[in-house]
């Protein structure tokens, strides 16, 4: 798990990468390969509450002269999102359709957002670095680095030592002035200190997010369990900060480090960040942090119809019933998303009073898909608040039949009933 500020967008982004002890493979015979589908979920939590999840597919194929290397190596799955600031659970799943296994990860996890002190966040460790086209989004990479990790922070004497953190928030004069210290330790009692070195901050690039990034053969190092820590001091020799992580080194010539897979995404694409951090924002109800963020998104891409309707549904929620009908009527000539047009339509304006129009905008989602207890219930309200009694009570009636476990609407069912 690496919590790291990007420096392009600003966004603090969790990056992961899992490996599964175990991987069930099948068959196929006419391409000669062998194959299996994982599917990863991923979830933030607080408490019982989900603040962010998702779902992705990584289907495997590999030719059977790669059997061995792959039964060595192993697979590892790498992905990474943006992240609030919060204190949350963090739940990853990968299933594996082949076999029924599954690997579980869950870890508590902090992040900070707001503050203006420096602050280093790393070290982030791999074997090696790859140079990455820096127009994509893809775990691991900052800039045109891309960070080759194992989960298991284990090394081979033939490996290098490769490691990335950022600096955040750092002045001008603390980056004309400040260093910060690389201390290896060996964490053996009888192991000295096996590496120190300073590196001076006016040598990388000034910005408010610096991305430092170094590597070193694991061969200068005796097989031991190591600790890094990185100390950030200012001009006076005052530490500002520091962090460490533990790795380990093997006397092994070589081992085998799992085959990543991940998939990248175009920075052409970043608007889908920025819906992601609204859609947490509205959970946490930090709601003018959520309109913001889904502002620059549409502002991004405003032909994006899916974060668009995510969008009016939030304009809806906040009471913002005329900037909702006009985002929804972009969408008026699109065939395919007519039922959603008519329930926003209809639901801005109920959210009005102006229910006579809302019950002809339901009516019509209603003749497209007649079995959305959203639409139900909103058409049945409509009716009960213009006293058409016995419409609302079959509009509600039918939203019952679909779900039965609608306490709120069980209880204006009766309140009507007896009114």
């Amino acid at each position: 798990i690496a919590l790291i500020p990007d420096p392009l967008t600003g966004m603090n982004f969790l990056h992961f990468s899992i490996a599964p002890k175990t991987l069930s493979v099948d068959y196929y015979e006419p391409n000669d390969q062998y194959f299996c589908n994982l599917s990863l979920a991923v979830s933030l939590r607080v408490k019982e509450d989900i603040i962010f999840q998702y779902s992705k597919d990584f289907p495997l194929y590999f030719a059977s002269n790669e059997k061995d290397k792959i039964r060595a190596s192993g697979i590892s799955i790498e992905d990474s999102f943006p992240v609030i600031g919060g204190d949350y659970q963090l739940i990853i799943l990968l299933q594996n359709s082949i076999g029924k296994e599954f690997s579980i990860f869950e870890q508590d996890i902090s992040v900070s957002e707001g503050s203006a002190t420096p602050q280093i966040f790393g070290p982030f460790l791999g074997y090696k670095f790859q140079d990455f086209q820096s127009d994509v989004h893809i775990p691991f990479k900052m800039i045109n680095k891309k960070l080759i990790v194992d989960p298991k922070n284990t090394f081979s004497v033939s490996d290098d030592v490769s490691f990335i953190f950022d600096l955040i928030n750092v002045s001008e004069s603390l980056w004309n002035e400040g260093r910060v210290r690389v201390a290896l330790r060996g964490l053996k009692k009888e192991t000295p200190l096996q590496k120190s070195f300073i590196m001076r901050l006016r040598d990388y690039t000034y910005n408010k997010i610096m991305f430092i990034s170094y590597s070193f053969t694991a061969r200068e190092l005796i097989p031991d369990y190591y600790e890094l820590k990185l100390i950030l001091f200012d001009k006076d020799e005052n530490i500002i900060d520091e962090k460490k992580r533990n790795f380990i080194v093997s006397p092994a010539e070589v081992i085998s480090h799992p085959l990543a897979r991940a998939k990248g995404l175009p920075l052409s694409s970043s608007f889908l960040f920025y819906y992601m951090l609204a859609n947490q924002y509205s959970k946490v109800k930090a709601l003018e942090k959520a309109e913001e963020n889904y502002e620059k998104a549409y502002n991004l891409n405003p032909g994006y119809k899916k974060g668009l309707i995510e969008y009016a549904h939030f304009l809806l929620g906040v009471d913002n019933f005329d900037k909702s009908l006009a985002l929804i009527e972009t969408l008026k000539d699109d065939d395919n998303l007519k039922f959603e047009y008519y329930l926003l339509k209809g639901r801005a304006y109920m959210g009005k009073g102006m229910d006579e129009q809302a019950i002809e905008n339901f009516l019509e989602g209603n003749k497209i898909y007649n079995s959305d207890t959203r639409l139900l219930n909103s058409l049945g309200i409509c009716y009960y608040r213009t006293k058409q009694r016995e419409r609302a009570l079959e509009a509600l009636g039918a939203s019952l039949k679909l779900n039965p476990n609608q306490e709120d609407v069980k209880k204006l069912v009766d309140r009507i009933k007896k009114s």
